[in-house]
């Protein structure tokens, strides 16, 4: 039986320690975690294998602790390279009704704006921060309007591309499909004074939607794109 049937894996990854916790469905805290400490970050290419045999032994020792397979799981990165970037985009129209193709294709041209001049690191979160209106501020995107000018301010969190491969290819290794990955220094603020040792808490919060002005992306294997999954619940 795999873990998809029973609940949800989160990884914390940082550079000392490796976290493991498994969450039943609709649990906001672990019913199962464990811990290892890791020689050196994985920035290290020499520790790569030092740290996939670790893992392994400890996905094997929570898999026999459960009763059930670990294949699949959600990882929370603890990293000094964490960035949070601010854009601004524009788009003028003779009169337009707002809609989710318009916000759609200004955040897209705000991630193509940001990947043709920046080689070093990955977009894990994109936020949406404010919308301004034919000179209108608004935190929440309004419904059912016209418009002539619209400006978005977005915010990409950032982690570093290298290191995030190195996340895949330890996961690959361990055959774990990984679902989403998260910057535990961007999921904290969400923790409401909560202890969070394991960094797996913050992130199941950002998963299941804590902050409603994220764009949520996902992977589409089939056109090669990224396909923003949830931007902005008032349009459905």
């Amino acid at each position: 039986m795999s873990n998809s049937e029973k609940g949800n894996f989160y990884f914390g990854i940082s550079d000392k320690k490796i976290f493991i916790s498994f969450f039943e469905k609709d649990k906001s805290h672990y019913n199962e975690t464990l811990n290892f400490e890791i020689p050196d970050s994985l920035n290290n290419d020499l520790n790569f294998k030092v740290i996939l045999n670790l893992l392994k032994k400890n996905i094997r020792s929570i898999e026999k602790n459960l009763g059930f397979f670990l294949t699949s799981g959600n990882i929370s990165i603890q990293s000094s390279s964490h960035q949070s970037i601010l854009l601004s985009i524009k788009r003028i129209f003779d009169e337009k009704k707002l809609d989710e193709i318009v916000i759609s294709n200004l955040v897209q041209s705000a991630v193509q704006y940001f990947n043709n001049y920046n080689e070093k690191l990955a977009i894990i979160h994109i936020v949406v921060n404010k919308y301004f209106i034919d000179d209108k501020i608004y935190k929440q995107l309004p419904c059912n309007i016209k418009f002539k000018k619209i400006i978005i301010e977005i915010e990409l969190i950032c982690l570093d591309k290298n290191l995030i491969q190195k996340v895949k290819n330890l996961f690959r290794e361990c055959k774990i499909k990984i679902n989403k990955i998260i910057s535990f220094e961007y999921a904290k603020k969400f923790l409401n004074d909560e202890e969070d040792l394991t960094m797996c808490i913050s992130a199941k919060k950002v998963i299941n939607g804590a902050n409603l002005s994220e764009v949520q992306i996902r992977e589409d294997n089939q056109k090669k794109a990224n396909i923003f999954d949830r931007i902005f619940s008032f349009f459905d």
